[in-house]
């Protein structure tokens, strides 16, 4: 098996050049309408959504994103997470998506109620007369609970709204930062527990479908709203989606919350083992089995397995390698994809390359199909 799907590897590499994600019949507008390259929907989008979206089309709320949430995973886990819930209920055959085009100033919405008076957060008190330990100690009895509002629309060929998804994303850890009379800056830190997260985000979306529907346009739109919950600042899992509701075009509340069992586990480590000892052997085996093919250099494999109801949903392995010349990453390739085919063989697996210098190479695997191999263009 090895054999044949090496020589097919290398078959499509020196056939493509630079890829194969694409045929060679697509022109270059249809390839910038579906949602799977990271200009969209991050490198994880490409996994099962097959949604057309106009790419002239961006958010009313471009670039918020990037203001409360700690890390690049828990942006791109919001976005293709909530693409993967929509589809039950706005299916890609169906309608195209559109980035979020139909609530403005979302970014005034995850204030203090204190300090806008659209503000979800809960109001709190400081005064100038307050020390620091005071001003601290206020905003640490009063967390800030929602830090980032994701909205997608999905329209019909004409571009009418025929559906919005808002996925909600609240902080599991609300870090708290408060100068002193000298303009010396003091850090704190608050945990919020998953009952209290579930508790106050679903408060929230009762009182943002509120909203939506005192707006014309959406007072029978159907909307999808779902509560994520943040990881900790620098971790290297993303977040998950915990629990989701359905308000069909003809509701103005919360009817019922479909619980969700997601989570993400990194291998190697203490709790993907726990979780996974059988996963995590085949993972140490297959950098066992590419180190012994480049001896020259250490090769480390860092991977996130997406558990849903506990079953393996799919794998996603980042590869660490010191090599940066052509030759070097298509040999690399053909060692490595026959080796996760074969450890794999039921599981999809998204695949990133890394050297110093970047990302390299990109090897999608899906379950009885064939790997498709990428090169990035700096190669050419």
């Amino acid at each position: 098996m090895k054999k044949t799907i090496g020589l097919l590897v290398s078959f499509m590499l020196l056939v493509s050049g630079c890829g194969l994600s694409n045929s060679p019949e697509e022109s270059e507008t249809e390839k910038s309408q579906e949602i799977g390259t990271e200009k969209t929907a991050g490198a994880e989008g490409r996994d099962y959504l097959q949604y057309k979206v106009n790419p002239k089309q961006f958010s009313e709320n471009r670039g918020m994103i990037t203001q409360r949430l700690y890390n690049r995973i828990d942006m791109n886990g919001m976005e293709t997470g909530l693409m993967t819930l929509s589809q039950e209920y706005f299916p890609a055959d169906k309608l195209n998506y559109q980035e979020g085009q139909q609530l403005k100033d979302l970014s005034n919405w995850v204030y203090r109620k204190s300090t806008h008076k659209e503000g979800l957060n809960p109001a709190v008190k400081i005064s100038d007369d307050m020390n620091w330990e005071e001003k601290m100690e206020a905003q640490k009895k009063s967390p800030v609970y929602l830090a980032h509002i994701q909205e997608q629309n999905y329209v019909d060929k004409d571009g009418k709204i025929k559906g919005i998804s808002i996925g909600l994303g609240l902080n599991s850890v609300d870090y708290i930062t408060v100068q002193d009379e000298q303009g010396l800056t003091h850090f704190g830190e608050v945990d919020i527990s998953q009952k209290k997260m579930e508790t106050e985000g679903k408060k929230i979306a009762e009182e943002i479908i509120n909203r939506i529907r005192k707006k014309a346009n959406l007072k029978n739109v159907p909307i999808l709203i779902s509560l994520f919950e943040l990881g900790e600042k620098n971790s290297v899992t993303p977040g998950n989606y915990f629990t989701y509701a359905f308000v069909d075009d003809n509701q103005k509340s919360v009817k019922k919350w479909e619980d969700l069992n997601r989570k993400y586990y990194l291998f190697p480590s203490d709790d993907g083992k726990e979780k996974d000892k059988d996963i995590s052997d085949r993972l140490l085996d297959i950098e066992e089995y590419v180190n012994e093919y480049f001896t020259t250099t250490d090769i480390k494999l860092v991977s996130q397995g997406l558990y849903v109801d506990n079953e393996l949903e799919k794998m996603v392995i980042n590869v660490s390698t010191n090599m940066v010349k052509y030759p070097e990453i298509v040999a690399f390739v053909q060692a490595f994809t026959p080796a996760v085919s074969d450890y794999f063989p039921h599981t999809p697996v998204y695949m990133y390359v890394n050297s110093p210098e970047g990302m390299k190479a990109t090897i999608i695997k899906e379950p009885s199909e064939d790997p498709i191999v990428h090169i990035h263009d700096e190669f050419q």
